[in-house]
């Protein structure tokens, strides 16, 4: 990978949206990660969702990156103000694992996103490309916007080496 490239972190919550030299890179356990990438336009995007949706209607409220039903409102909007259409992207999901130390209550968290994404991706019609989903312990993804390749390190160690993620153009 060229040094050149600019690295951006999502924290819990964040979503990033752009195109150029740019590796949007997240570290997921329970939380779930939506990936969008144009393989014509080279742009695309990631979320990093905390949970499915928020406890309370956000009445007049913006919308909350932390929720995964309005993380993907934020990409999907973006996606309609840089002029192109869902159906142009690819679109990989990650994440969602149960993370040991959690209890037994937050160890349902991770299985409940990751069958969240995949049913209102479902129900909004968005072809799912790759996904890495469940499971046990954190996921570190990288993405790289030129070419719309993601590296993905798995398991409890963060020490181990990435491996490229297989799927649709990247």
């Amino acid at each position: 990978m060229s040094e050149l490239v600019q690295p951006v972190f999502l924290n819990l919550g964040d979503t990033y949206f752009g195109e150029g030299e740019m590796q949007v890179e997240t570290l997921l356990g329970s939380c779930v990660a939506i990936v969008l990438w144009h393989p014509l336009r080279r742009l695309g995007g990631m979320c990093h969702f905390v949970l499915p949706k928020r406890p309370r209607p956000a009445d007049g409220q913006s919308l909350d990156g932390r929720y995964g039903e309005e993380a993907l409102m934020i990409l999907l909007e973006q996606v309609r103000l840089h002029h192109s259409a869902i159906d142009e992207y690819t679109v990989k999901v990650f994440g969602g694992a149960n993370v040991l130390g959690l209890s037994a209550t937050e160890r349902r968290i991770g299985p409940a996103n990751a069958e969240f994404v995949l049913a209102i991706l479902q129900r909004w019609k968005i072809r799912v490309d790759a996904q890495d989903l469940a499971g046990e312990g954190y996921r570190y993804v990288r993405f790289d916007l030129r070419t719309g390749e993601i590296w993905l390190r798995h398991g409890q160690s963060l020490a181990q080496e990435f491996t490229k993620v297989k799927g649709a153009l990247g």
